[in-house]
């Protein structure tokens, strides 16, 4: 029963939009390096080609998603306006019958949580042949959803490798090392003190800091990856950086709310709310970023946008000034927004990197609903209400991945 469930899902799955691709060069990359995590490789190379050293992104699709999808979230227009490489890793239906990054490890197997094992070495493989191929000055790794829980591994374990990372609706950093254990971590959440988190990242090396800077994004709706896991991943995250908890400064940008935790006078963590919004990563399809796909929603917010200006991505794209009661714009710190430089705009990249800092060279039961379509569980993509028999699918398909994997032993 449970395999006619899949194979009827894979069937009736609709059409989704297609990608929306920059002016660069997209391609496979086959042969990377070792790859004991069972992971391909795809990247970007923009247009025009950064002619000296360059950052380079790591996109982490979610879970029923794949490269073409995650494509529309719209990294590759922004990586040729600044002048970076996008790295899409993508899962196999070999390793997760759902193409879920295994960010709770396998089974009981937790190969891929440890440094230098599973799919996080696959992931530095890939990392090793970007630095072989081009200049790269910096990397920086997000994700959504699935991707974004094993984008936090990836900061967790090589964090000497990435100057920043970015999560939309993630969870933190060893929340689950099995498949109850992660439904659990989705939905209600794993309630643990910021000390416990902390200890979980520092124990995943021997890195001593400095650490990642770190975006988290959330939508306050979202019935699968609920909103809790935004509030863990803060614990953990300022505990691992030695922060207070309360936020240096709140503000409210695009009609969202931005929290900023500062060190030093530079923004470390960034934490928005994405009002009403359900589990997707958000675009803006009318100021030309992204386009609606699965698990993608038109939420008039652009993520990637606002993620590669924390970044400090090529200088940083401009962004309007936070809403405010009319008076000057002040930065998270308290300080005035820098002076406008040209044409009147400014940067959040500006204020963020901080005094002296270079910018970079050059599971739940609810569906989401958006004007533009209805996203269940990332499993189907409709224009109307989806049944709620779609919610069982991952649950499903990950049993009958287990029965598989029993079955083989036998």
């Amino acid at each position: 029963m449970t395999r006619s469930i899949l194979a009827l899902a894979l069937l009736i799955v609709p059409s989704l939009a297609h990608a929306q691709p920059g002016a660069g060069t997209f391609e496979r990359v086959t042969a990377f390096g070792a790859n004991p995590g069972g992971l391909e490789m795809h990247r970007y190379v923009p247009s025009p080609a950064p002619s000296g050293p360059a950052p380079v992104v790591f996109a982490l699709h979610g879970c029923t998603q794949n490269v073409s999808t995650f494509r529309n979230t719209g990294w590759e227009p922004l990586a040729d306006e600044l002048g970076f490489y996008v790295v899409y890793p993508a899962q196999t239906s070999a390793n997760n019958p759902v193409s879920c990054f295994n960010w709770a490890g396998e089974y009981g197997d937790e190969a891929n949580l440890r440094r230098g094992e599973g799919e996080n070495a696959s992931l530095i493989a890939m990392l090793d042949r970007m630095e072989a191929d081009f200049a790269v000055s910096d990397a920086y790794v997000m994700g959504h959803s699935a991707g974004a829980a094993m984008a936090m591994v990836m900061l967790a374990t090589w964090p000497e490798r990435f100057a920043a990372g970015g999560v939309i609706a993630g969870i933190p950093y060893r929340c689950a090392t099995s498949v109850s254990g992660a439904f659990s971590c989705q939905s209600p959440g794993v309630d643990r003190s910021p000390a416990e988190w902390g200890q979980l990242v520092r124990d995943a090396s021997s890195h001593a800091g400095p650490w990642p800077r770190l975006s988290i994004w959330h939508g306050t709706s979202d019935g699968i990856v609920v909103p809790a896991n935004q509030r863990e991943a803060l614990d953990q995250w300022t505990s691992v950086m030695g922060l207070p908890r309360e936020p240096t400064a709140t503000e409210t940008v695009d009609g969202h709310a931005r929290q900023t935790f500062s060190q030093g006078g530079r923004v470390m963590i960034e934490s928005w709310e994405i009002a009403g919004a359900g589990h997707a990563t958000f675009v803006d399809p009318d100021t030309g970023c992204g386009a609606v796909a699965a698990y993608v929603s038109d939420e008039d917010i652009c993520a990637v946008r606002h993620m590669a200006a924390f970044f400090g991505l090529s200088g940083a794209p401009p962004i309007s000034p936070p809403v405010g009661d009319g008076g000057p714009a002040t930065l998270p710190d308290g300080g005035p927004a820098p002076a406008p430089s040209d044409a009147g705009s400014w940067s959040w990249g500006d204020r963020d990197a901080g005094p002296g800092a270079t910018p970079g060279p050059g599971p739940g039961e609810q569906p989401m609903t958006s004007p533009d379509s209805v996203h269940v569980c990332g499993c189907a993509v409709s224009s109307g209400p989806v049944s709620a028999g779609w919610l069982a699918l991952p649950l499903a398909a990950l049993l009958l991945a287990r029965r598989r994997r029993i079955l083989g032993r036998a």
